[in-house]
């Protein structure tokens, strides 16, 4: 049996993740049918009084009426929606890890990833950056600037505008790293091109519609998807179409994560694009993904709390959220990945290798903080 799921975004911003009025992103999925969908809808718009014949999840938000619509689309279809939301300055910053860190050790990636460094970094970037430590929304913007255009004229002086008398040590050690690495950077972007993955690399749509997909495909033998038009799903398909007619299941645990997670699922056919004025169905996502947008980014109103405790069961696929567990230095994990970040600074600044004698390295230090921790 095929199953059709309905998807949409709130919060779209492409590759501007530092948009100062957007801060969070949410691509939502509904398993339903045309039909349940449509008598739904229908029925919705018209005991609310909702104006325009559609429902529009941004405008529902602003008022206690729409809101209590939104309610009735989140509990009839509790069961039947996954949905991703995303804070879009830490999902900068583990962009920042994966193309600033990741390619100067990709031989031996699978080792940094299995030990967290990656979300080490990453979270420490976002704890510099919202507590506005010197020079960490200097790193964010020019490294943002510098993935939208791929400059290599910009790596000659790559986050020099950073440098402040008040940089943190961690601050500092990621910045230097950055300049004396360039060269891995600098062939890493060349890799990437004006085409594909590079046109919209900072986007999260694509990354948002594959975990949604994967984790329905747990569910679903096979999945007919719908989308609303969206340009970085349109301008690149090769991702989804190659999943069409996939019927084994792989799971992966390939970047540190606590559980194998899904990576394929079964499509029907190629991604469908329709307009959402008269797909019901993706109306119900606009709507799911719309209300999780609201709910992250501070609203106070009793559905918005509501909506908060909801969320955690609906919305883990592939959300990128922060957590400062990562960066708590009274843990060991947390100490290794600080002596670690210091020991890629020493190497790099002095041109040493990033990948001899670093398994053994990780593991000494690893051993050493369990006998010798570090006082936090």
């Amino acid at each position: 049996m095929t199953q059709k799921i309905y998807f949409d975004e709130s919060g779209f911003t492409g590759n501007n993740l530092l948009h100062p009025e957007q801060k969070y992103f949410s691509y939502a999925s509904v398993a339903t049918d045309d039909q349940e969908a449509k008598e739904f809808v229908e029925s919705l718009i018209s005991r609310h009084g909702i104006q325009g014949g559609e429902l529009k999840g941004s405008k529902l938000v602003r008022f206690n009426r729409g809101r209590k619509a939104i309610d009735e689309v989140l509990k009839n279809f509790d069961k039947q929606i996954k949905l991703s939301i995303s804070d879009k300055k830490y999902a900068l910053a583990c962009k920042f890890y994966e193309y600033i860190f990741e390619p100067c050790y990709s031989e031996i990636n699978y080792i940094f990833y299995g030990i967290g460094f990656h979300r080490f970094i990453a979270n420490i970037l976002y704890l510099e950056f919202v507590a506005r430590g010197a020079g960490a929304e200097e790193i964010f913007s020019e490294f943002e600037e510098l993935m939208r255009t791929k400059d290599e004229n910009k790596l000659q002086e790559i986050f020099s505008s950073s440098v402040h008398p008040k940089n943190s040590p961690i601050i500092t050690q990621i910045r230097e790293f950055a300049q004396f690495r360039s060269a891995d950077i600098r062939e890493e972007l060349s890799s990437l091109g004006d085409v594909g993955v590079g046109k919209w690399i900072l986007d999260l749509t694509n990354t948002a519609l594959f975990t949604l997909l994967a984790n329905w495909g747990t569910k679903y033998d096979k999945i007919t998807a719908v989308c609303d038009p969206s340009k970085p799903l349109q301008h690149d398909q090769s991702l989804f179409t190659s999943m069409i007619n996939r019927t084994d299941r792989i799971f992966s645990d390939a970047f540190g994560e606590h559980h194998p997670h899904p990576i394929t699922f079964n499509l029907s056919g190629p991604i469908a694009f329709e307009d959402s004025k008269i797909t019901h169905g993706i109306q119900l996502a606009d709507v799911a993904a719309a209300a999780a947008v609201y709910a992250f980014s501070g609203a106070t109103d009793e559905h918005a709390m509501q909506w908060r405790e909801l969320i955690p069961e609906i919305g883990h696929y592939g959300s990128i959220i922060p957590d400062m567990d990562e960066v708590n230095l009274k843990g060991r994990r947390v100490q290794r990945n600080a002596v670690l970040l210091m020991e890629l600074h020493s190497r790099a600044k002095f041109g040493k290798s990033l990948l001899e004698g670093m398994p053994e390295y990780i593991e000494l230090i690893s051993r050493l903080l369990i006998t010798h921790p570090i006082s936090a």
